[in-house]
């Protein structure tokens, strides 16, 4: 212990006379450090343990039968009771939430009673749903931590207390742990309220459906398996189980037996587009990547300390320090220099988190909504990683350094024995591979990107405001909504600067749109034809700029709400259903009711950017009554200024018509758009900078090796002068003998980078992996990159003095 503590003393002293090999050092492990730091701790909080304050999550497991009636899920639930402790059903539905003199739309939940007790997550006041509760009809409600602390500032009194879901008043009997965010990806849930509540909240179409019935197919459901139980003879008795269902009502379709997955994994959003288990599956691997390379700098980095303190270490060897105690001294001073920059390192990964939470997701949903944080797992990762840093790094400088030749360094000669060289040019040479994974996978995301904003989506995005009602939830009947529609169109289209105004009842890109049978008058009904529709209001297309090219658009002064059924197609529609003739004034059957043809529009891109257009049929959304008007619905507002500008205006309208209405989605369009592009924007970003990161530290280390060459071989180089060398003949010597250095880093690069960018196929857009363009491109940056860092230290190289050269040695 105490030659321990004398080694950290004088590694600290031998810092300190090191100011800038010391901050270098330290730069470049909390760089590394602080951004695995960061990745790890999203990584976490998303893939690895996304269901906080739930305990033994290994015994959960998602049973995936793409939707339970109420009566099925029971049957699950009293069917495998040998094989789970516990079956659950839970699902998601938006809530208008009204406490204390504010409204607002919060994600809620529609769960079994025993959806809490199967989680074994405790309550942090009050208590949990009784299993009478289940089916009773009370309205009673849990509430999250988040939402009891923002409208109850954490008020026990709350418990007992009221909130106003859906217009309708419900008992607050408890409040979730501060970290429990339910079982569902994204968006964390701050409401839950039993089955038997839903039919005093459901509104629309779903407010006439008896929540028991064995045809509505509306909930998920997981289970905790029994002690012993494994997955596969679970699986077996759900199979079981469903099998017997469909014996008893054949009459009921059902999709193939339930699939088993781990819940952690569909609570990761496994199965998502975004797909984030191999998105920050990737981000992690690609911060690990920098930090490999920042670490092969620091081993460089020690190297050279080392080659600099050569006579120092001959003397302590010829005063009898053996090589094991210098190795124990050099990586002590390692080990510091780790432990410091992994303590930096924090306030990187602080830095970067707070950057990485700002990312909205699709849906309204932010990285911050996971608890992403420095907890204790992080800071044991970092600790782990700091340690390993300096221990894997350290180990092969310190063997270098303990192993010359003692005489030669007491007498300042170059100790020729000793090599190292070629071990340090295999450092660059890896770094250089390594950093040309990262700048072609960045190169790849960053053209995605690239040629999705460059993509016809055949609207225009820039201009347009947002803002979203749902009048259902807030208990409007149809004539209420439709005043208030009219009369809210009617103040924004008043508004400073506003060009046209319409309503929408999903929007292009959201992933809203619905997929509806479709027959065409005067043809045979063809079985399974079907169309994506959407509902808008007069004034849409104008709104997004999407031309008519037959026909018209909704007027309303010519279709009212109570008249003949209308609708617009689009061209893609229009040569399906009616090849080489115009659709205009033809009628079409959908939705239960005939609907004439008032118009067709242009192609634009509403489901995907991938998928390109599709056939559409647009709506009137007055006309589908309910199912239209007491949705969610979104106005769009076109502005001649900043569309941004009109938000807090938008707001602040419809709190004048009704000052209790949540007004949720203000944004841009732009902004809605670019959700649908969150992996190539975060993934081109990120990569791009972990990537210039790699790319300076590798030319560092390029220059480091050169540099130390040139040292070594001052005499050499003196006697080639001194025998009539040119500078420039030196300077291309050494340039070309750098350039196998590079040129072996490339040969690793370009397969590697081939194979590495693979994992990338999903987020790509209009470019594949191993595209030639960006692997050229890459090979180009790092060649020039490595040849400028080596021509700083080459140049030197040729102005070396003959006679100052050889009188040094």
């Amino acid at each position: 212990m105490r030659n321990t503590i004398s080694d950290a003393r004088y590694a600290l002293r031998g810092f300190a006379k090191t100011p800038l090999f010391t901050i270098a050092a330290l730069a470049v492990i909390a760089l590394g450090i602080g951004l695995n730091t960061a990745a790890f701790s999203l990584f976490d909080a998303i893939v690895l343990h996304p269901l906080p304050a739930v305990h033994r999550t290994s015994e959960l497991v998602d049973i995936d039968g793409h939707g339970f009636a109420y009566p099925s899920f029971t049957d699950m639930r009293d069917g495998t009771g040998s094989v789970f402790s516990g079956v659950a059903a839970w699902s998601s539905r938006w809530l208008s939430l009204s406490a204390a003199d504010s409204a607002e739309r919060v994600q809620g939940a529609v769960v079994s009673a025993n959806y809490f007790s199967v989680l074994e997550t405790p309550p942090a006041a009050g208590r949990f749903f009784l299993p009478a509760e289940e089916n009773s009809g009370e309205t009673v409600a849990v509430l999250s931590h988040a939402l009891w602390q923002r409208h109850f500032a954490g008020s026990p009194a709350a418990i007992g207390g009221a909130v106003v879901l859906n217009g309708k008043p419900f008992h607050v009997i408890g409040v979730t742990a501060p970290s429990f965010r339910g079982v569902a990806f994204g968006s964390p849930t701050e409401v839950w309220i039993p089955v038997g509540a839903w039919p005093r909240v459901a509104t629309g179409g779903a407010a006439r459906l008896d929540y028991s019935r064995r045809t509505w197919s509306w909930l998920s459901v997981f289970a905790r398996l029994s002690p012993g139980v494994d997955i596969a003879r679970a699986r077996s008795a759900v199979s079981v189980v469903s099998r017997r269902e469909n014996a008893r009502f054949p009459k009921v379709e059902r999709t193939e037996d339930p699939r088993l997955q781990p819940l952690t994994r569909s609570a990761a959003g496994a199965g998502e587009d975004m797909d984030p288990i191999r998105f920050f599956g990737l981000l992690l691997a690609a911060v690990g990547v920098v930090l490999v390379v920042a670490c092969a700098n620091l081993a460089n980095l020690l190297v050279a300390r080392a080659e600099g303190r050569r006579r120092e270490i001959a003397i302590r060897q010829a005063l009898g320090a053996g090589r094991g105690r210098l190795v124990r001294q050099l990586l002590t001073e390692s080990v510091l220099l780790a432990g410091a920059g992994g303590a930096l390192g924090l306030l990187v990964a602080t830095w970067s988190l707070a950057i990485l939470v700002r990312f909205s997701l699709p849906g309204g949903g932010s990285f911050a909504g996971f608890g992403a944080a420095l907890d204790t797992r992080v800071l044991l990762f970092a600790t782990a990683v700091s340690l390993a840093t300096g221990l894997l790094f350290g180990i092969a400088p310190a063997l270098s350094a303990s192993r010359g030749a003692v005489l030669p360094a007491l007498k300042n000669e170059r100790d020729r024995s000793s090599g190292g060289g070629g071990g340090r040019a295999a450092l660059v040479a890896s770094q250089l591979a390594l950093c040309m994974v990262l700048l072609c996978g960045a190169g790849l995301l960053v053209r995605s990107l690239r040629n999705a904003l460059a993509t016809d989506l055949g609207f225009e995005t820039r201009g347009v405001a947002l803002a979203s009602v749902h009048l259902g939830l807030a208990r409007y009947d149809e004539s209420r909504a439709l005043r208030f529609e009219t009369d809210l169109a009617g103040r924004a289209a008043a508004l400073p600067g506003v060009r046209s105004v319409a309503w929408a009842g999903s929007l292009p890109l959201s992933g809203d749109q619905n997929n509806e049978t479709i027959q065409i008058e005067g043809v045979p009904p063809v079985p399974g034809q079907s169309v994506d529709v959407t509902a808008v209001g007069p004034g849409y297309f104008a709104t997004l700029g999407i031309p008519i090219v037959a026909g018209r658009e909704f007027a309303p002064d010519r279709d009212a709400a109570a008249g003949p059924g209308v609708v617009v197609v689009n061209e893609s529609a229009a040569r399906r259903f009616w090849p080489g003739a115009s659709p205009v004034g033809h009628r079409v059957r959908i939705y239960g009711a005939d609907r004439t043809v008032v118009g067709v529009s242009r192609d634009s891109r509403f489901q995907s950017l991938r998928e390109g257009a599709v056939p559409m049929v647009a709506l009137h959304l007055e006309q589908l009554g309910g199912n239209g008007v007491l949705s969610a619905m979104t106005l769009l507002v076109r502005s001649t200024g900043d569309p941004r500008v009109m938000l807090p205006l938008l707001k602040s309208e419809a709190a004048r018509i009704d000052p209790g209405l949540p007004v949720f989605g203000l944004r841009t369009l732009e902004e809605s758009v670019a959700d649908m592009l969150l992996p190539q924007r975060l993934g081109s970003g990120l990569l791009g900078l972990f990537a210039g990161m790699s790319f300076v530290l590798a030319q560092i280390g390029v220059y480091a090796v050169v540099a130390g060459r040139v040292t070594r071989r001052v005499r050499e180089l003196g006697i080639r002068l001194a025998l009539g060398a040119h500078p420039r003949q030196v300077r291309w010597m050494i340039l070309r003998e750098t350039s196998g250095s590079i040129a072996a880093g490339l040969a690793v690069g370009l397969p590697l980078a081939v194979l590495g960018t693979r994992f990338l196929m999903r987020f790509l857009y209009g470019v594949r992996p191993g595209d030639p363009v960006t692997l050229a491109a890459a090979v180009l940056v790092i060649a020039a990159g490595g040849l400028v860092a080596a021509d700083l230290p080459a140049r030197r190289a040729g102005r070396v003095d003959p006679i100052e050269a050889l009188r040094s040695e």
